[in-house]
């Protein structure tokens, strides 16, 4: 009986150790990567799928193709108001 309370305190320590290893492991990994993307601002996002920070960006951006007839891209939200107003 008394080998088997040693053997069941092995297991359970080593069960706790495994679980508290994968926990950290899961927040070092995923939780803290992504709550530091999120912290950088809206301009930025998380990609779970790849675990990467990415930056967003418009599409006309990207492939360089905007009309001309178009007004520019602007970013700036009081610059939008503004022109809303006018």
């Amino acid at each position: 009986m008394k080998s088997n309370i040693k053997r069941l305190q092995l297991v359970f320590l080593g069960l706790f150790l495994a679980g508290s290893a994968s926990v950290f492991t899961y927040h070092y990994l995923w939780v803290w990567p992504k709550a530091r993307c999120e912290a950088r601002g809206p301009d930025h996002a998380w990609a779970g799928k790849w675990m990467k920070c990415a930056t967003i960006m418009p599409l006309e951006v990207l492939t360089m193709k905007r009309s001309t007839t178009l007004p520019p891209i602007n970013t700036d939200p009081r610059k939008m108001e503004a022109r809303a107003a006018k």
